[in-house]
């Protein structure tokens, strides 16, 4: 993939998810001590909502704790350990994939070393774009190769269409997963500028993984696959403001 000066990437991820276990809390919180240049936390609580049956229907929900997430100094990167798995996003702006997932992987490996092995279940990688197009309006073909199309049977007038949101799954079948490009508009934070999001979200279940070299290799495949889409979603013109 070729180098852009001006890359559009707002949010880069790797997820890694594992089998539940019985993983405590308690077990995340020690891992605290390997985190020195992630100061800030936060505890992430998921929900839990139970009936009772009996001669009266009882409801109850309570918050309890499932991950910790954290962020380094410059608030631009993010780790969230949670009791299945983690998630490392790096926010703009951007360095490099080298970057990205030579972080991810050594915190990877503080998770693995606290909690013991765990089996893998999910793999994914995650870029979302944000394409500034100029002008007061634009034609998507223009920019996009991929966007919601309207029929050119219709009046010029009438096929005009204002906020939207698409996504569109794609098979992988050699990778045996699943690439969603999730593409709308943003809120317009400049005049003249047309904000456009375009967010690849490739996963794969169960992937083919037995040690960590394999990991890290298949997530290089992961990252090519990416790339393929990106450059296949984008026009010339689009080169142009990004290079």
């Amino acid at each position: 993939m070729p180098h852009y000066n001006r890359a559009p990437i707002t949010e880069a991820l790797i997820d890694i998810r594992t089998e539940a276990s019985q993983l405590r809390f308690e077990d995340l919180q020690a891992l605290k001590r390997h985190l020195g240049d992630y100061p800030n936390e936060e505890t992430r609580t998921l929900g839990e909502f139970r009936f009772q049956f009996g001669q009266e229907v009882q409801a109850a929900s309570h918050q309890k704790p499932w991950a910790l997430l954290f962020r380094n100094q410059g608030n631009n990167q993010v780790v969230q350990f949670r009791m299945d798995g983690i998630t490392f996003s790096r926010l703009e702006p951007y360095e490099t994939w080298e970057r990205l997932s030579s972080e991810a992987r050594r915190l990877w490996d503080i998770y693995r070393q606290a909690v013991g092995a765990q089996k893998i279940v999910r793999v994914a990688v995650r870029y979302i774009n944000l394409f500034k197009l100029p002008g007061p309006s634009v034609e998507p073909e223009e920019y996009l190769n991929i966007f919601p199309q309207v029929s050119q049977k219709l009046p010029r007038e009438l096929r005009d269409f204002g906020p939207f949101s698409m996504s569109l799954p794609m098979h992988q079948p050699d990778l045996e997963g699943i690439l969603v490009i999730n593409e709308r508009n943003a809120l317009q934070a400049e005049p003249d500028i047309v904000p456009i999001i375009v967010d690849f979200d490739l996963y794969v279940d169960n992937p083919p993984v037995s040690n960590e070299e394999e990991l890290w290799a298949f997530f290089e495949r992961l990252r090519e696959r990416k790339n393929l889409y990106f450059e296949a979603s984008i026009t010339d013109k689009t080169r142009e403001l990004i290079s």
